[in-house]
């Protein structure tokens, strides 16, 4: 007898509560983090003596443009729903699940690729693969919801989630617009400099990340190609405050905004690496410690410079005890970022491309404050 491989639909009835939550939820929050930072960017511009003329077109054109997006965006959502439930197909095999849906490709995982199980109680399973865009969303409102749920936890422990995806996004989308916002405005070369480059890596990232996401609609990922107009306008504005600048401000401007990523973007990198390697789930194996280990020693080492940084800016010593200070602090620190990088190198899991640049970047600080102190 021939065994028939289950497929679970989504269920009639939880559309209409699915299209309510969009509505009261999801709406609201895109075009608040559209109309913030528009707004941001007419303080700016009254501020830096643009004309109100000029401030009161652009305000019109983004009134019009919300205007536009709250009219028109329910009937595209509606569109989406009933392709969605009409289309949405979840396979379970007896060693993969398969999702198939109309203007998505089909995704395929694996029992053995499944990483981690994340429920949002009340909204969606997050079945995530090798990587996090290699992950099936199984909404609630599908059939035999109890039956899946009981198939996905034998193969790893489900964890409760209370932040949904779509609301990451929508953070990260806005910080993104406010950052661009400030960067078209600013005029000092310390701020546009690292803004603009910060922006293109953004920007190219992003990109990418759409483009080779399984779970973005094609036409989503054909509208991603605008993003490199963004970009240009962020390579101009480096461009246009670089050349403003006089060859020999140039050098130090330019040199001051090197350094100061070099030392402080550690913190950042090391922050993000933590909180990375606490979301992998137990059991962890020696090579995950690993990073955890590089990790310890990194952030050690990043104390360790914020620390001298700060007594030699407020204690006034005098340049034999700073150069004393560095040395001493360059035969603790810079051991301790070398031995994070080689343990990013042995190490395997979520943090360790991090916790490498991390390491090297302070190591690198290190060195030069060893040859120029």
């Amino acid at each position: 007898m021939t065994h028939l491989v289950p497929h679970y639909r989504l269920l009639a009835a939880a559309r209409a509560a699915e299209e309510k939550r969009i509505r009261s939820s999801y709406l609201p929050s895109l075009v608040l983090s559209l109309a913030v930072p528009a707004a941001v960017f007419t303080v700016l511009g009254i501020r830096h003596g643009a004309t109100p003329k000029s401030m009161i077109e652009y305000g019109l054109i983004m009134v019009a443009f919300i205007t536009c997006l709250v009219v028109g965006y329910p009937r595209r959502m509606k569109r989406g729903l009933d392709r969605c439930w009409e289309t949405y197909d979840l396979e379970i095999g007896p060693n993969y699940l398969l999702r198939r849906q109309a203007g998505l490709t089909d995704l395929r995982l694996q029992f053995d690729e499944v990483k981690s199980v994340e429920h949002v109680s009340g909204r969606y399973l997050h079945v995530i693969g090798k990587t996090r865009n290699r992950a099936i969303a199984i909404p609630v409102g599908i059939d035999h919801f109890d039956q899946v749920l009981e198939t996905l936890s034998s193969l790893r422990p489900i964890r409760l989630r209370t932040i949904e995806q779509w609301q990451k996004y929508r953070i990260f989308t806005g910080t993104a617009l406010l950052l661009f916002m400030i960067m078209l405005w600013a005029t000092s070369p310390v701020v546009v400099i690292p803004l603009s480059m910060v922006m293109c890596s953004i920007i190219v990232w992003v990109f990418f990340w759409i483009r080779r996401n399984p779970n973005i609609s094609v036409s989503a990922k054909r509208i991603v190609w605008c993003y490199w107009l963004f970009f240009v306008m962020c390579v101009l504005k480096l461009f246009v405050t670089v050349s403003g600048l006089q060859s020999g401000k140039a050098s130090t401007i330019i040199g001051t905004t090197v350094a100061e990523i070099l030392v402080f973007s550690p913190s950042f990198l090391l922050a993000l690496g933590w909180l990375r390697w606490w979301r992998v789930p137990p059991p962890r194996s020696w090579r995950n410690y690993a990073i955890a280990w590089a990790l310890a020693t990194a952030s050690i080492s990043a104390l360790c410079l914020y620390g001298i940084l700060l007594f030699v800016q407020f204690a006034h010593l005098g340049h034999p005890n700073e150069h004393r200070l560095a040395i001493a602090g360059v035969r603790v620190g810079c051991p301790l970022s070398v031995f994070s990088v080689l343990a990013a190198a042995a190490g395997k899991g979520r943090g360790r491309a991090i916790v490498w640049v991390a390491g090297g970047s302070l190591a690198l600080v290190w060195i030069i404050a060893f040859f120029y102190a």
